[in-house]
């Protein structure tokens, strides 16, 4: 909604709840209005007394704050809020950004001026009413509905105190923003979840798959792979119905008249993965002896 529309929608609104008179209105409003109150009844007095408590300003009731812009703010739904101008003064007061002002009902309309403002524009913007007491020790309720909630306010007014600038803080923005951070926690752990191998937890962001692997035995290794401290060789289903081989580190190939220089390592068989306490850049599986002998190289960084 552009600035200048919002203005004219929210003028229209403010002008509709009455036309100035005189201050002598005070006098008037003795005249014609009975001082003659209707009996009530136990159920009426229980529930004006609920009222009155939600009007009244109780110590132990959440206080007003002052916001980082030097508004006076109020915690939205804790309390009818009292808001106190001064004749020759102006009020402010502050919706939230992107709040539409539906209607405005204001209980004395002779004594009190309300003029609409606007700033900022698109989702950005913040209107305001501008609120203008006409004497000294005037009070009146105001309520106010937008396309999000329902204001209901006291309006006081001094001679000289008043507060400049109002605006509230609102519970469920803390809400919404404690639920963006489960969201997005939600959203990182299902990432998380994806790139982790299900069998054991582990991470593959964390992980290194470079690795070769060459020969023919039934029992070649799946897949191998190191987390920086230990490797991880995964082998077939077809192992656990022959001898598991044996492994061996590489440390030198042997030539036609030399043999392989290899050495033991410590590693442990768990399911059908081979799990070696070090990272190495060369080692061989065998198994079988002599002309039966199955053997398979695993190679790092290839």
């Amino acid at each position: 909604m552009k600035p200048l529309f919002a203005l004219s929608i929210l003028s229209t609104l403010i002008l509709s709840i009455g036309f100035v008179v005189p201050s002598y209105a005070n006098g008037l409003s003795e005249a014609y209005f009975t001082d003659k109150n209707p009996q009530l009844t136990l159920q009426e007095r229980a529930a004006i007394d609920l009222a009155k408590k939600w009007q009244a300003v109780n110590p132990a009731s959440t206080k007003p704050v002052a916001g980082p812009d030097g508004s006076i703010r109020f915690l939205f739904g804790s309390q009818q809020p009292s808001i106190v101008c001064a004749v020759l003064q102006v009020c402010d007061i502050e919706l939230q950004p992107g709040e539409q002002v539906n209607s405005i009902h204001l209980g004395d309309q002779a004594r009190w001026l309300i003029e609409p403002a606007v700033t900022g524009q698109g989702s950005s913007e913040v209107q305001h009413l501008i609120v203008k007491p006409l004497d000294v020790g005037l009070e009146t309720s105001l309520v106010v509905t937008t396309n999000r909630r329902t204001y209901h306010m006291r309006l006081r007014s001094h001679r000289r105190d008043f507060m400049p600038r109002v605006s509230f803080t609102y519970p469920e923005d803390a809400l919404i923003k404690w639920d963006a951070i489960r969201d997005k926690e939600s959203h990182a752990m299902g990432i998380r979840k994806s790139r982790t191998i299900s069998e054991t937890g582990e991470y593959l962001g964390n992980l290194d798959f470079a690795y070769a692997v060459s020969g023919d035995a039934a029992w070649k290794p799946l897949r191998v792979y190191n987390d920086g401290q230990k490797t991880i060789i995964q082998m077939p289903a077809i192992m656990a119905q022959t001898e598991a081989p044996t492994l061996l580190l590489l440390t030198k190939e042997g030539g036609i008249f030399s043999d392989d220089e290899t050495v033991m390592v410590n590693y442990r068989l768990q399911g059908d993965r081979y799990i070696v306490d070090t990272v190495f850049d060369k080692a061989i599986l065998i198994a079988g002896v002599g002309g039966n002998q199955s053997r398979v190289t695993i190679t790092r960084g290839n």
